[in-house]
């Protein structure tokens, strides 16, 4: 079989990875979802993304269809980001203002860690907006002003506008700028349980920052209640469940009859979506994922895969724990085509490092075939050594 060519659809999500977009990402779903929101106007496109007016009116142009009218029969809806990349006028920059528009107003599914934007010079991630936006819409006015330290002004703003749904929204209220949003930020900053942290004194009393990586791929871990919980410890398995909702049931992923009971936060699924071409040659092709929060070894360990390959029974992939250490997750060439989730049961020792970078290889021994691997999941459960 010869090597496969690239289609032209291929192109275009490659040519738009700067902006972490590819059809199918919660980013790329949030876009199309704006772009599809009938209650999104030229005004808000132009001036609240914001894009170059030529691009805001060639995107409500291609929406309103042929008569140039919205909500008529003829009118055309975005599916793909090959789509809107496709619409004159839009470019790089677009897209990558709508992605910050779409995180911003709460349309994309992200970790809590992740970046939301940065508005009037304030960067937030999506703990710390969340928690601000909170603070705005139930702190009373006294507080807000005298305790956060929040303008006077802002403040009037803030209560005039409540309920505050998303960043965007509170960032542009009248007379909001970084004075007001660095307060809100600061006086919001220990972090509840499960958001991240940055080390000892950034969560709430009684949390503890835990799951911290050493390889400095991420900055964070997670703020955890360590107090006990009754039932940690004990033997679980796919019929007997843990007498807790705060317990997850570890080692059954690696085969076992029986596991044992653990704090839920000891078990976390990581995912990343790659958007990695896997072109007809034999080049190493690798993706990674940052794994934090969670305890010091590994335990289960399982990967699940999206990959469109035309011939994938040809490709090899292999796994790299943050301390260097590696399994054989698949030899195609001996064990055929690749599966959609595969348990790590080789390879990677059970006392090695877990909170850091993770990485994915993948080669293609033969050069024949290609595809992409459009995002992948590993699932992890800890314990400490």
């Amino acid at each position: 079989m010869p090597p496969s060519s690239d289609t032209p659809s291929e192109a275009v999500v490659l040519a738009t990875q700067t902006q972490a977009l590819a059809t199918g990402t919660p980013a790329a779903e949030g876009v199309l979802a704006v772009l599809n929101d009938y209650s999104v106007s030229f005004q808000q496109l132009d001036v609240e993304v914001p894009l170059n007016a030529l691009a805001a009116q060639a995107l409500i142009n291609y929406r309103a269809g042929p008569d140039g009218v919205l909500r008529t029969w003829d009118d055309r809806r975005f599916y793909s980001i090959e789509q809107v990349d496709a619409v004159p006028q839009v470019g790089p920059a677009a897209l990558a203002a709508l992605e910050l528009y779409a995180k911003g107003t709460g349309r994309v599914e992200m970790p809590v860690d992740g970046h939301v934007g940065t508005f009037h010079g304030v960067a937030f991630n999506f703990a710390e907006a969340r928690r601000a936006i909170q603070a705005a819409n139930t702190e009373s006015a006294a507080t807000l002003q005298t305790v956060a330290g929040v303008p006077a002004a802002a403040v009037a703003s803030i209560v005039a506008a409540r309920p505050i749904l998303h960043i965007v929204q509170l960032a542009r209220l009248t007379n909001m700028n970084a004075a007001a949003l660095g307060a809100l930020k600061a006086y919001t900053q220990l972090a509840a349980e499960g958001d991240p942290c940055t080390g000892p004194g950034t969560c709430q009393t009684g949390l503890h920052c835990e799951g911290r990586p050493g390889d400095g791929s991420s900055p964070y871990g997670r703020c955890i209640d360590t107090h006990p919980i009754p039932g940690d410890g004990d033997v679980c398995s796919r019929f007997v469940a843990c007498p807790s909702s705060k317990l997850i049931c570890i080692g059954l992923d690696s085969g076992w009859v029986e596991g044992f009971c653990a704090p839920a936060w000891k078990g976390a699924t990581f995912t990343e979506y790659a958007d990695l071409r896997l072109q007809a040659n034999t080049q190493l092709r690798t993706s990674s994922t940052a794994v934090v929060g969670l305890a010091t070894v590994p335990m289960d360990i399982s990967v699940e895969l999206d990959i469109v390959h035309t011939a994938s029974h040809r490709l090899v992939l292999t796994l790299e724990d943050p301390g260097g250490e590696t399994a054989l997750l698949w030899d195609g060439p001996n064990e055929g085509t690749v599966p959609s989730r595969i348990v790590v049961n080789r390879g990677i020792p059970r006392d090695g490092v877990i909170n850091g970078l993770w990485k994915l290889h993948i080669v293609n021994p033969t050069g024949v075939g290609s595809g992409t691997l459009r995002a992948w999941k590993v699932k992890l459960t800890s314990r400490y050594d």
